[in-house]
């Protein structure tokens, strides 16, 4: 916060919302925001892209034909369904570095590295938060290895 002297007294000056705070480590979080935002740019275009493509399921005679295309079917909507995701997830990067809580672990609120941001500008996870929440989940999906440990 900026104080301005006037008149023997301190009054505060108080920044607008309009104006972007700025951000934290300077150029090193810039490079952050320009990457979010080129990241965010691909993406959206490789959205709007694949919904150009009909993915429309095909009927095919011969049984093993008809497996590979419903193969290819689900592989490409994994694809968009991922590609979605992780857009989703860089507009919240991009929305938390405008409020100014970018970088922040959102289990332990310590300060994700900057080394961890630089690899994966969406992280909200520190990596020991991460770790923590993928062992949870293997063990939610293999609860034979969380029984076969507690003995």
């Amino acid at each position: 916060m900026r104080y301005a002297v006037s008149s023997n007294r301190i009054s505060r000056i108080v920044q607008s919302k309009n104006s972007s705070p700025p951000i934290r480590r300077g150029t090193q979080y810039a490079r952050l925001q320009s990457e979010l935002t080129r990241l965010r740019s691909v993406l959206a275009h490789e959205t709007m892209m694949s919904h150009l493509i009909t993915t429309e399921p095909e009927l095919f005679p011969d049984p093993t034909d008809q497996a590979a295309a419903d193969y290819e079917l689900d592989v490409a909507r994994s694809v968009k369904m991922r590609t979605v995701d992780k857009l989703r997830r860089i507009e919240q990067a991009l929305t938390s570095l405008r409020e100014r809580s970018y970088g922040i672990c959102r289990r332990c609120g310590q300060e994700i590295p900057y080394a961890r941001l630089n690899v994966q500008p969406d992280s909200i996870y520190c990596v020991h938060c991460q770790t923590a929440l993928e062992h949870q989940g293997h063990h939610r999906w293999h609860p034979e290895e969380r029984a076969s440990t507690a003995t």
